[in-house]
């Protein structure tokens, strides 16, 4: 029974340490989500905005120029592992993980495994 009862503990606690190595961290809401940090004068940002609208795909936009919306983002980056010293816009978090500059693809398959 020790033994069963350590090995669980094992387990879970690998778990945790693989989802933050992955790249999640806590969702900011509680249903499937995307949200979009970028700049309004990014291409790369209005592509993926471009796209989610054109799927219909409902998501957050948050503009990393206001101080407080950038020091949030990379507080979750840092916890996620990713720098915040140089990285390209937009981030995106779809349900928990966030990518840098991911394919819109990637994203819309990770939004529609979280529903």
């Amino acid at each position: 029974m020790k033994n069963l009862l350590l090995l669980g503990l094992i387990v879970f606690g690998g778990m945790q340490v693989w989802e933050k190595i992955g790249g999640h961290e806590q969702p900011i809401y509680d249903e499937p989500y995307i949200a979009v940090y970028g700049r309004n004068s990014c291409g790369f940002t209005k592509n993926m905005i471009s796209s989610l609208k054109a799927s219909g795909v409902n998501y957050h936009y948050f503009i990393v120029d206001d101080q407080d919306v950038a020091n949030s983002l990379h507080s979750r980056m840092n916890l996620s592992g990713i720098s915040t010293k140089r990285y390209n816009l937009p981030v995106v978090d779809t349900n928990g993980l966030l990518q840098v500059r991911p394919k819109f693809q990637d994203v819309l398959a990770k939004y529609n495994a979280g529903l």
